[in-house]
């Protein structure tokens, strides 16, 4: 093709389009959201728009050849449907790779094998894939999505991080930084949620030991202060269904995590940095609903007074301790104890 009619080119057009934006207006993020691309998109065309002005040569901007294929030999394809054809057997992909190293000691991936097997055209999946069905709540407080970010690393240790969102509005309830997992830490955060927002319908989450007994017949302190307070909880093993809040914590590690990681000498100070990037948060545009989650969502109507509130959270829960000196058995209150650990006060009186 020659150099002139590459401007003929869409993908040519559109890589010099991009990488022009984004040197005009010195911001490759802003031009990642105008053509829904990557910044990593972005920082490639504009290496090949540097290579364009100092070679001049449109062809920059095309995908450069990929080379020889490497095709698989005839005989080791024919070996492979063969083995997978074999009577009285169901090889897997993985298993047919293995029995290949082992008979010609020939490195073939299962991905490779996969190929193989599609393009001769006896592949037969084992299972079927559950199709992914997509939901949104009709309203606000219907249903909020529950997760963790699992031990990032910052310059006060590694930390986790709760997230809530609102299913219908994508409204960002709480963004809140622990040092540890465990349940009375999230019920703290929880809590203070359900204090400023009031209750929901439905929480969905992962069977996480925080919020999980894996006891049978038994509750966790996060299902007892849910039931006390006729929270629905779902349990989810499966990422996709609480996709929401999983695509939200990955946008959570890019824009607010990479940033300021490095930027905080104390818990506090980086939950107070949590608490504003959260806030403006809700005052973006969201491209899952066409307007800001702000406008979208409005407080729960069942609300419970602090006083009550607080009854669920930190009831009582009495437990006999055999004494090791013989003596009279002591009783505790685990759930009050921990939750005062975690800097959690009662707001009884106030």
């Amino acid at each position: 093709m020659k150099i002139q009619n590459l401007w003929d080119v869409p993908i040519v057009r559109h890589r010099f389009q991009v990488a022009l934006h984004a040197l005009i207006h010195d911001n490759k993020s802003a031009t990642a959201r105008k053509f829904n691309h990557a910044r990593k998109t972005v920082r490639r065309y504009i290496e090949r728009f540097e290579e364009y002005k100092r070679s001049g040569d449109l062809s920059t901007f095309l995908n450069k050849p990929r080379g020889d294929n490497h095709r698989t030999p005839r005989w080791i394809e024919d070996w492979v449907v063969e083995c997978y054809l074999e009577e009285d057997t169901e090889r897997t992909c993985p298993n047919i790779a293995r029995e290949l190293g082992r008979v010609h000691e020939i490195p073939l991936t299962r991905q490779t094998i996969r190929n193989i097997l599609i393009r001769r055209g006896v592949w037969e999946p084992t299972r079927e894939q559950t199709p992914i069905i997509r939901f949104e709540k009709d309203k606000p407080n219907a249903l909020w999505q529950v997760d963790l970010i699992e031990q990032a690393k910052t310059d006060i240790g590694r930390v986790y991080g709760l997230v809530v969102v609102d299913d219908h509005s994508r409204y960002l309830i709480t963004l809140h930084f622990l040092f540890t997992k465990e349940a009375e830490g999230v019920l703290h955060a929880l809590y203070l949620a359900f204090c400023r927002y009031g209750l929901p319908t439905k929480i969905l989450c992962d069977k996480g030991s925080q919020f999980y007994s894996t006891f049978q017949g038994s509750l966790s302190r996060f299902q007892k202060v849910m039931d006390r307070l006729g929270v629905e909880v779902e349990f989810t093993s499966r990422p996709q269904t609480k996709g929401k809040v999983e695509k939200l914590i990955q946008f959570i590690e890019r824009d607010f995590l990479a940033v300021y990681r490095h930027r905080v000498s104390h818990l506090q100070q980086l939950n107070e940095h949590a608490e504003g990037w959260r806030q403006g948060y809700n005052r973006r545009p969201h491209e899952g609903i066409h307007t800001y989650p702000q406008q979208r969502y409005q407080p729960s109507s069942c609300k419970v007074g602090k006083d009550a509130l607080w009854e669920a959270f930190a009831q009582e829960e009495r437990s006999e301790i055999a004494p090791s000196d013989g003596g009279v058995a002591n009783t505790r209150c685990p759930a009050i104890t921990l939750v005062l650990m975690s800097g959690f006060r009662p707001l009884v009186g106030r």
